[in-house]
């Protein structure tokens, strides 16, 4: 994250280029009926419309106006839908109208002319207004407001904290369950969702009627229907009840209006207009939006995530999922061989080898040689050796040998995660959360040990706050031009190492391998955006308008420079 001292020096803002944004919308968080048969799908991905048959027609992200890519609700409100991002709340209508930064916003409702929005961290709050203040329950807690309705004249808030009513001015807590996480309002009953199932507060007090637990409520044909663990269920006499032939499994999204309903989760939307209910086609796209590293192999881009595993873009063949991977990939590199480069890939399991067309042809663990299955980066050195950062110490991998770097002592005692990898003629760079260390770039393979092993320590030497040569000792990112070494840091910015020298260049809160040139501007990837320099000033120029700010990689094809962040993929070109 770029700290606001940072924030001040970005004096420029790079100028708009095209874009086109990729993104998955197969995790649906809300939904809204349209009028003409149309549905609003609030995703993981961005704002989607999709017409009758569910396909997408258009979809919204930040780079298109909106607060935030990720879309936690959405609440009509005559013509117009308000939208609840991860960024800030918006208003739709055919558009993003308006739009309004701020907390994460789970809920809208509109009381006595005014808007309210339940914020994530930031409590209730009214727009244009401010904060409402809390009375009662847990303080930090209460902050964490998930849901809003009106009922019996009167508006209610849920929180982690419980139920409040609105009274004077103040939220003031009330009768009710614990954890509420979706309100409705039928009239002078409240229903309520709830970590532990469905409840109502009505005429005759507040009761639990059971359940699993609940994500979203809606009244849908007159009848409240909850989404949760247990797909969609009502009440029928008291009881709770499957939804009769409505989709089974997980479901986090429920809306009705206009003679429709909408339902959705993590296999994407489900619609119903007057008869069954129907599964809306998927998007193609990247299999998560989380990215978590790419890289370019001609024109095809190879993008890893951070909960889906792997994916190839080919812009005449589109998007393309790689069966078998690890969920968690951490880095990429390539190794260009003369049968088609091969991409290795450092997983939170390990190391997993693909071949061009997809296959995966070797498998390494820690039964391999490995000193960790948690791979946390990977390089290809200039003669072509692979090195493998774990969270013990790096080890060099050549097919299926592996030979640890430095001597075991020093890799487990002192280095322990490795972030980044580089070489320059001085040795083998290691960015590691202790600091920068350099030694040389060979393997260690002691039999007895004592004497060698404590020679070989002595030729590694640590960069650090403590030697002036860092603002940060965790480094996560690595990058050279020459002999000269650009390490990027998670809270210390950037700092430019000359030899023994070091200037502090600023810069944010850099990703892992978040640095990166691009011709002559050095490209940071930090918690707060793409952030451009020359290397060697404290000035940065800042890439707007891009689907999400934590910005995990970057990588040029050609005249298209790729952006990663965790709220998808855009090409700028």
């Amino acid at each position: 994250m770029i700290g606001r001292a940072v924030l001040a020096m970005l004096a420029m803002t790079a100028p708009a280029a095209a874009r086109t944004v990729f993104t998955s919308t197969d995790e649906v968080r809300a939904c809204v009926p349209l009028a003409g048969g149309d549905t609003l799908v609030g995703t993981g991905g961005g704002l989607v419309r999709a017409d009758a048959a569910g396909v997408a027609r258009q979809v919204w992200t930040a780079s298109d106006g909106l607060p935030g890519t990720r879309i936690d609700a959405l609440v009509a409100d005559g013509d117009r839908v308000w939208v609840g991002t991860d960024g800030g709340v918006a208003e739709f209508a055919g558009g993003v109208s308006r739009a309004v930064a701020g907390k994460p916003v789970r809920d809208i409702a509109r009381w006595r002319g005014a808007t309210y929005l339940a914020t994530w961290g930031g409590g209730v709050i009214e727009l244009g207004g401010g904060a409402v203040a809390i009375r009662g329950g847990a303080a930090a807690l209460q902050l964490r407001a998930a849901a809003l309705a009106v009922a019996g004249g009167a508006l209610w808030a849920g929180t982690a904290a419980g139920l409040y009513q609105l009274r004077g001015g103040k939220l003031e807590h009330v009768d009710g369950p614990r954890d509420v996480t979706a309100l409705v309002g039928d009239g002078g009953a409240l229903w309520i969702g709830a970590s532990d199932g469905l409840w109502i507060r009505d005429g005759h007090g507040v009761r639990a009627l059971g359940g699993g637990e609940i994500r979203r409520l809606a009244m849908v044909d007159g009848a409240v229907v909850a989404a949760g663990a247990d797909g969609l269920v009502t009440v029928d006499r008291g009881r709770v009840i499957a939804l009769a032939g409505a989709p089974r499994g997980f479901a986090q999204a429920i809306g009705a209006g206009h003679g429709g309903a909408c339902t959705g989760g993590l296999d994407g939307l489900w619609t119903r207009a007057g008869g069954a209910w129907r599964h809306a086609p998927r998007a193609g796209g990247p299999p998560s939006s989380d990215i978590s590293a790419v890289v370019a192999d001609g024109a095809r881009l190879w993008v890893g995530t951070f909960d889906q595993g792997l994916a190839s873009y080919d812009p005449d063949r589109g998007w393309r999922r790689i069966a078998g991977t690890d969920l968690r990939i951490n880095a990429l590199v390539l190794e260009p061989r003369g049968d088609g480069a091969r991409l290795w890939v450092a997983t939170a399991q390990g190391i997993q080898v693909v071949d061009p067309a997809g296959a995966i042809v070797l498998r390494l663990g820690r039964n391999d040689g490995l000193p960790s299955r948690s791979i946390l980066s990977i390089a290809r050195l200039g003669d072509g050796r692979i090195v493998a950062g774990t969270s013990v110490g790096a080890a060099f991998v050549t097919g299926g040998s592996v030979q640890r770097v430095g001597p075991r002592g020093l890799a487990e005692r002192a280095i322990g995660n490795v972030w980044a990898i580089t070489e320059t003629s001085a040795g083998l760079w290691l960015g590691t959360t202790t600091g920068l260390y350099r030694g040389p770039s060979t393997g260690w393979t002691s039999k007895d040990g004592s004497d060698d092993e404590a020679a070989t320590a002595e030729r590694w030497q640590r960069m650090s706050v403590a030697t002036g040569q860092l603002r940060d000792d965790w480094v996560t990112a690595l990058a050279t031009r020459g002999d000269v070494v650009w390490a990027g840091t998670y809270n210390g910015g950037v700092s430019r190492i000359d030899g023994d020298a070091a200037t502090a260049l600023g810069g944010g809160w850099v990703n892992p391998s978040g640095l990166v040139w691009d011709g002559g501007r050095l490209l940071a990837a930090t918690m707060d955006g793409l952030v451009a320099g020359d290397g060697r000033g404290t000035a940065w120029t800042a890439t707007a308008d891009l689907p999400g700010r934590d910005v995990t990689g970057a990588v040029r094809v050609g005249k298209t420079l790729w952006v990663a962040t965790r709220r998808g993929l855009i090409a700028l070109d």
